[in-house]
């Protein structure tokens, strides 16, 4: 018992003592560095143990006491550095808790260790927390709490029910008037407002840290780079941005590397968008998924390789896709696509089997993936098996790779075209050989 309180007492002299090595480092205008916080680590520690041993009168006391040094001593030195922070002044009663913890051992011990390394962590990042706020704009901030409202407010309140066209009466009813076998389509999955709502918090989740990785490495650290975060924005956006480009660009090899690596942050986005949905078939499609970004890697290292000397001209222009953060409006226009490819897919599963299923999916990525890549997720391993579900994904992806070299032809050179072109179905061919792991 005796060596346990010398651990403890030691222990909440030597936090109070970094605690204070920080704010007395950081040049604070008070007089609180290392004695005083090493002191208020020893007397929450040497008060708890009193606590604890029987004498609450004592630790009442003490805790009094310390509180009322602290308010005059915040009162004092507010009023001489007419500065009305209390940063210092948190961190001292986080200090005196540490001791109070360490005393009563209410918490692991590797916890308060944990505690205090954090509380030191967060008084260290004041000016780099100052920079930062300095560089974020009022629409950032607003986009960041529009996202917050998405996921924290509306999502946990929606009903986690999935509704089936026999649940709405009205609707099976019409559906007998039109002389339709309304008992077909009694199991078809019409909506399940909290998973529809995820997807689209998914989706806005996407963009914003595409968005954050735009500002964090920023526009000019390298043509490949500005393209790539591009791609994780939009691939199919910056592939044509880039085809344009090479009608008057004559350093082809750079643009065909970027658009490989454009759509190749796309592959890495639908880590993204299968794994919070369905983890399980996220390891039936893993293989698959790995061999694309192999591929892609190694053809947009090669196109990088024999690039000429000289950097496409206002590369840090047409890289990167600009647009906001994300709004509202598309978001819920999203959630709308999903719902009717949803719905769509499904129908033709009932009426055409998975022939039907297939030929709709396929339709449907001239637009794009991603609604399509949700729709498999959620229902892999349900209404579909793992390796028809992986079979689906990979023509689907390669349809939407098509689509791709298709609006180059539209709108770039032939040389970057056929270029791209190889590209893509080398990386179709190659999607194929998932199916050797399954």
């Amino acid at each position: 018992m005796f060596e346990s309180y010398v651990q403890n007492l030691v222990l909440a002299l030597l936090l109070g003592a970094a605690i204070g090595l920080e704010r007395q480092s950081s040049g604070h205008l008070s007089d609180s560095g290392i004695r005083t916080f090493s002191l208020i680590g020893l007397l929450g520690c040497i008060a708890s143990i009193f606590y604890v041993a029987g004498y609450p009168l004592v630790f009442a006391f003490a805790t009094g006491a310390f509180v009322i040094l602290l308010s005059i001593h915040y009162v004092f030195v507010s009023r001489k550095t007419e500065d009305l922070g209390f940063t210092t002044e948190i961190a001292i009663v986080l200090t005196y808790l540490i001791g109070a913890c360490l005393g009563t051992g209410i918490l692991p011990l590797n916890v308060i260790v944990a505690v205090a390394v954090v509380i030191i962590v967060i008084l260290s990042l004041k000016g780099r927390s100052e920079k930062l706020i300095a560089a974020v704009s009022r629409g950032e901030i607003e986009s960041f709490i529009s996202f917050a409202i998405l996921a924290l407010v509306i999502l946990p309140f929606l009903s986690n029910t999935t509704y089936t066209l026999a649940d709405f009466p009205a609707v099976r009813n019409t559906l007998a008037e039109l002389s339709i076998d309304a008992e077909t389509f009694d199991t078809l999955e019409l909506i399940n407002p909290q998973r529809l709502w995820f997807i689209v918090v998914l989706i806005t989740g996407i963009d914003l840290l595409g968005y954050i990785l735009g500002r964090a490495f920023g526009k000019k650290r390298g043509f490949a780079l500005s393209s790539f975060v591009g791609g994780f924005v939009s691939s199919t956006v910056t592939t044509q941005s880039l085809a344009q480009k090479s009608v008057t660009d004559a350093n082809g090899n750079a643009l065909v590397g970027a658009a490989v690596l454009a759509n190749l942050a796309s592959f890495f986005q639908m880590f993204l968008l299968i794994g919070p949905l369905n983890r399980h078939w996220l390891i039936a499609v893993l293989p698959t998924l790995l061999i694309m970004i192999a591929s892609g890697t190694a053809i947009s290292f090669y196109f990088f390789r024999f690039r000429k000397d000289e950097e496409p001209q206002d590369s840090d222009k047409d890289g990167i896709v600009e647009k906001p953060i994300f709004s509202i409006i598309p978001a819920l226009k999203f959630g709308a696509l999903i719902l009717i490819v949803k719905l769509l897919t499904n129908i033709s599963l009932i009426l055409f089997g998975k022939t039907g299923f297939v030929v709709g999916a396929v339709i449907a990525s001239f637009a794009g993936v991603d609604a399509i890549l949700i729709n498999l997720a959620v229902m892999a391993g349900g209404k579909v098996t793992f390796d028809f579900a992986l079979f689906t994904f990979i023509l689907v992806n390669a349809t939407n790779l098509l689509a791709k070299t298709l609006y180059c032809y539209l709108q770039g050179s032939k040389p970057f075209t056929v270029k791209f072109g190889i590209s893509m179905l080398i990386i179709i061919g190659a999607s194929f050989l998932g199916f050797l792991f399954v």
